[in-house]
């Protein structure tokens, strides 16, 4: 399910606007939104388009389940602690089916009916729709210019987005555009046994290495945040940085 965003004034210009492309949209497109048209206020970030990529889901537990399916590049398992949680056994490993429907249909659909700078395009993620981005990058780097990527789970299924980035390196393509990471600085150990904000880091690390005149990557951490808090500071710091 898709939700657009549009800027005040839309359909008085003629060069088109920056999309956002926000994923999770039932949690995080408020956060967007908002960010987008203070920081556009502030004349920090230019007037943009922001979509929200969602499911037709009635409950927390319905997005959960389609978030494990969706977000997943391999089928791997979640933390005990997680799945405590969780009614039913979520289905893994769709990624690659998810990334076809957006790349391949939802976008250029989106772009076809509202005046979108296709050369412009910003993806958002965070925690399990963070490592979908991780993995759109190093598979389809040329889909987006800006990434803001926040907390990832670069865990999953024995951290095989390390593995990726490897291949990447040594297989293409070749990354381009902005990258923005982020992770809270109370996340060092997410459901007692994940380091996320240690993976990031060393994420980051890697990315940082493979600079070049078309390719930049930066990492915050942020203060007193938790897994569940960070959201709207990455997207703050995120934004300015991507567009700065």
């Amino acid at each position: 399910m898709l939700h657009v965003a549009l800027p005040e004034g839309y359909g008085s210009r003629a060069e088109p606007y920056p999309m956002l492309v926000c994923l999770d949209a039932q949690w995080t497109l408020g956060t967007v939104c908002d960010a987008a048209l203070n920081l556009g206020l502030a004349r920090l970030l230019p007037r943009v388009i922001v979509v929200g990529v969602g499911w037709a889901a009635h409950t927390a537990r319905e997005v959960v389940h389609a978030r494990a399916r969706d977000f997943t590049p391999t089928v791997g398992a979640l933390p005990a602690a997680v799945v405590r949680n969780m009614a039913g056994a979520p289905v893994f490993g769709e990624a690659a089916q998810f990334q076809r429907w957006l790349l391949d249909d939802a976008l250029p659909g989106i772009e076809s009916t509202y005046n979108i700078d296709v050369t412009q395009r910003t993806l958002i993620g965070h925690s399990l729709s963070g490592l979908f981005a991780l993995y759109t990058l190093l598979t389809q780097p040329q889909a987006f210019s800006r990434w803001l990527i926040a907390s990832p789970s670069s865990w999953w299924d024995k951290r095989a987005v390390f593995e990726l980035e490897q291949h990447n390196l040594a297989h293409g393509p070749t990354l381009a555009g902005r990258v923005f990471l982020s992770a809270g600085e109370l996340e060092q150990c997410i459901g007692g046994e994940i380091p996320m904000l240690a993976n990031t880091e060393e994420f980051h690390a890697r990315l940082a290495m493979r600079r070049s005149e078309s390719f930049d990557t930066a990492l915050r951490i942020m203060p007193g945040e938790i897994h569940h808090s960070t959201m709207p500071a990455a997207v703050s710091h995120g934004l300015r940085w991507l567009f700065s």
